[in-house]
């Protein structure tokens, strides 16, 4: 990408002023390099027969001199892992049947059946959307949506649930756009690139001041959760400066920069149409026919040129006589996707990609909100003020996208956004006095919404005759567009709906396009012209330093090779993550999965391997999980059952003083944890219990109630019933500016930045909010009903609620105490209700042991 001399000359005097170096210091580096998180994987052998894990763990606490804890009673047991596996409490069916039977043989029927459940992947997948940020919302003042953000979501608990393999999901999440073939579900939608849009869960500003500062500090986030979660490290830290304690330099983050910066973001189709298909092609031959009434150019001879007058001082951008690689498809509103070969100009083609008007328009088959699709040009340079588009359309718009900016509902940044309403060929003009010198490309896209912060979005469809054609792009210091030829006569189109060939044609195309499947879309990357960045001097974006060509760590012997200039290079940036001399992901992931089994990792800062984070407690046992993992093809399942078949996690979590005086932080995993249910699972247990509980997988978010939700700007204008429907806490809608209040107090994470670890706190208003909550109160009441309905014995009763909420029997203490309570004059299902709402208050409901 080409920069101008005098930013060149202000960096090297910057420099020079603050005498910096460009490479860093040599010796620094090397003695960071030998850190532990840099070193290849061991092999580590069990140290004695038995379990790995406790072979691993037992001689730990052999060396010193510690025993470990007995195994957990079958109630505890059986409750920790139903919460951990499928983060609900075992059902009575399943309570009973255990404590029959609490065998070995049991216990294993019992993980397999939950590794099995469609409910292990809900459970599961709230842990990584932690790690994405994940959020319907772009936050900032208006809180505009990220539209159809929740196929995301429901992607990944469908990944976990069929344990599609870690590296598979990690090469999906980086560059599931680019896979060929892509991985597909049972209805043939295209799972792969629908893992890109965990890039886009970054906060927005809807009107920046500066683009190019907004485009920064966007891509910083996205490094940043890219670095936590695949590599557990702090890359985001080598943005101003080469990083202070890690083997990474500043030029690597500006490596990783260029691979962002040549993505773009699009609303990626799941489904692509057949192009082989009888409806396909008679859409694209209908349409043909419609548009010589439509477009005056459309009837002249293909060589006869486009008609438009050349200004020497002009730029020519695009247009419809330029080569292939000219122009970046997406989607199969152009063509049929995903697009590899030459444009086609005739729809009876052997293999119809993109159709070509005669005149020279590219113009996209007229589906509407049945099938988008966006035709966009190279990334460019803003040399004059005015961008001229010489289109055609209904319903269609463009968009002129600088510095990655693409959040255009402002009366500024609107002029970047243009609506294409008019059938006739005519020129639409973008002034960008603002963004000159900058970066750009343009898109056309054939359908008019949905489009970030369109307040019409999911406001109803709009026609299925909605299109678009594109014959040049042209980047002029004149404000006055080129001239053109002078066109044929406008048909007039009320005389041409009386013409027989025109409405048989009308007709045709309308059956065509309703013979089309509908695709839903999902925001996702889309690869675009391939940029390296530079070293930005201390991070100032306006301030070009030394080259950075895209690259991945130099600490990591992965290297990223034969990077193509004409595409953002992310495919091979996956395939360095994944490399196999790259130790990282696999000891991410597996220390990851200890963190959410014990609720502390082997290194407990779970996001930090590196001089800053805590070192692994049991080192050999984390490289022998990793290799575990690799050697069992990446699956998550394996991983777990593993751990959870171990006795090191059966073993109770009651501590024993003179053990836990030696060992007070349980380093050493003499016992398990106590852990404080996570606000999701608090909640869904609630809703178990109280038999509210709906079953059902996926779907759109689940709003929060009118009242629950200050008025303000962005508010949602849909809303759902207190309970959501009794849907699970996954489902619920996450709105940056309208956070759910009951989740924020038991330490749901705010969606801004990776989080492996989530704050664990023991606050009042956790209290508060189980003894008053309106919701709580509504649970706890569908609850006692359950209870009373359940026999009329008050002993079988209180039974019932005790296997209900803590997954055993009642103690004889327990039992005097709470019959007398309930025995007491007054309402009985008053009286019942205070007793039950006193269970959901204690520790032990709210805690796993």
């Amino acid at each position: 990408m080409p920069r101008p001399l005098v930013t060149m000359l202000s960096g090297l005097l910057l420099l020079a002023a603050a005498g910096a170096q460009v490479a860093p210091d040599a010796t620094p580096m090397q003695e960071r390099l030998r850190h532990w998180a840099w070193q290849p994987l061991t092999t580590p052998a069990p140290p004695r027969a038995g379990h790995p894990v406790d072979a691993f763990v037992r001689d730990r606490l052999d060396r010193a001199g510690l025993s470990p804890a007995p195994a957990a009673p079958p109630a505890t047991l059986l409750r920790r892992l139903w919460f951990d596996l499928v983060g609900l409490p075992p059902s009575p069916e399943a309570v009973t049947r255990f404590l029959a039977d609490p065998s070995d043989a049991a216990y294993l029927r019992e993980v397999d059946e939950l590794l099995q459940s469609p409910h292990f992947g809900e459970r599961w997948a709230r842990h990584w959307l932690d790690l994405m940020r994940y959020c319907e919302t772009l936050g900032h003042e208006y809180d505009f949506e990220l539209p159809n953000a929740w196929r995301y979501r429901d992607y990944v608990i469908r990944a976990l649930n069929d344990d599609v393999p870690y590296d598979q999901f990690v090469r999906e999440h980086i560059a599931g756009d680019l896979l060929d073939p892509p991985r597909r579900d049972r209805d043939g939608n295209n799972e792969s690139v629908q893992a890109t849009a965990s890039w886009w869960f970054v906060e927005q500003t809807h009107s920046p001041v500066d683009a190019m500062q907004h485009q920064a500090d966007r891509v910083d986030n996205q490094i940043d959760v890219f670095g936590k979660a695949f590599l557990g490290m702090t890359v985001a830290c080598a943005r101003c400066h080469d990083h202070k304690f890690d083997a990474i330099p500043t030029r690597d983050y500006y490596g990783l920069f260029g691979f962002v910066q040549s993505s773009r973001y699009v609303q990626a189709s799941l489904r692509e149409v057949d192009p082989d298909s009888d409806d396909y092609r008679r859409a694209l031959r209908a349409q043909r026919e419609l548009a010589r009434c439509w477009l005056p150019d459309a009837g002249a001879p293909p060589d006869d040129g486009d008609g438009i007058t050349n200004r020497e001082d002009d730029v020519v951008i695009a247009d419809a006589e330029q080569p292939a690689d000219g122009w970046y498809v997406t989607n199969d509103g152009f063509g049929a996707a995903p697009w590899r070969g030459p444009f086609c100009p005739d729809p009876d083609a052997d293999r119809p990609e993109l159709l070509r008007l005669p005149g020279a328009f590219w113009l996209s088959c007229a589906a509407g909100s049945r099938r988008e699709g966006t035709l966009a040009t190279a990334s460019f340079d803003l040399e004059h003020r005015y961008v001229h588009v010489r289109t055609a359309g209904h319903h269609s718009r463009l968009k002129l996208i600088v510095d990655g900016f693409h959040v255009v509902r402002d009366p500024i940044y609107g002029s970047l956004h243009r609506n294409v309403d008019d059938r006739q060929a005519h020129w639409v003009t973008f002034d960008c006095a603002m963004w000159q010198g900058r970066t750009a490309y343009l898109q056309a896209i054939d359908q008019r919404a949905p489009d970030l912060g369109d307040p019409r979005h999911n406001r109803g469809r709009y026609p299925d005759d909605s299109w678009i054609a594109v014959q040049s792009v042209r980047n002029s210091p004149h404000r006055e567009p080129p001239a053109t030829r002078p066109p044929p006569p406008a048909v007039d189109s009320d005389a041409a709906r009386t013409d027989p060939a025109w409405r048989l044609a009308r007709a045709e195309l309308a059956a065509a396009i309703a013979a089309l499947p509908v695709s839903p879309t999902v925001p996702a990357m889309a690869d675009g012209s391939g940029i390296d960045s530079y070293v930005y001097v201390r991070g100032d974006h306006k301030v070009a330093g030394a080259p950075a060509p895209r690259g991945f760590l130099s600490a990591v012997p992965a290297k990223v090779t034969n990077v193509p200039s004409h595409s953002s290079g992310r495919l091979e940036l996956a395939e360095a993550v994944l490399a196999p001399d790259n130790p990282l992901p696999a000891r991410v992931l597996a220390n990851r999965v200890w963190h959410h089994l014990f609720g502390r990792g082997l290194v407990a800062s779970v996001d930090n391997f590196g001089a800053l984070g805590e070192p692994p407690s049991h080192p050999e046992l984390l490289d022998w999980l990793a290799r575990d993992l690799i050697a069992n093809g990446w699956s998550v399942k394996h991983l777990i059952r593993r751990v959870v078949t171990s006795q090191t996690y059966r073993q109770s979590s009651r501590a024993r003083p003179e053990v836990a005086a030696r060992d007070p932080n349980n380093l050493l995993l003499h016992r398990h944890n106590v852990r404080p249910l996570e606000a999701e699972v608090l909640r869904d247990a609630l809703l178990a219990i109280s038999g509210s509980l709906d079953p059902q997988l996926y779907g759109r978010p689940i709003e929060q109630p009118r009242e629950a939700i200050t008025e303000a700007r962005g508010r949602p204008g849909r809303h759902d019933p207190l309970d959501g429907r009794g849907r699970r806490s996954i489902y619920l809608a996450v709105r940056r500016n309208f956070m759910n209040e009951m989740m924020l107090a038991f330490d749901q994470p705010t969606p801004f930045a990776t989080v492996g670890r989530r704050n664990t706190s023991n606050v009042p208003a956790q209290a508060l909010a189980l003894a008053n909550a309106e919701l709580v109160h509504e649970l706890v009441g569908r609850f006692t009903d359950r209870v009373l309905q359940h026999d009329d014995d008050p002993i079988e009763r209180l039974r019932c609620a005790y296997r209900l909420a803590f997954a055993r029997q009642p103690t004889a203490a327990e039992q005097r105490r709470l019959l007398a309570f309930v025995a007491r004059d007054g309402d009985r299902r008053t009286r019942w209700f205070d007793a039950l709402h006193a269970l959901v208050n204690t520790t032990e409901f709210r805690f796993r042991r």
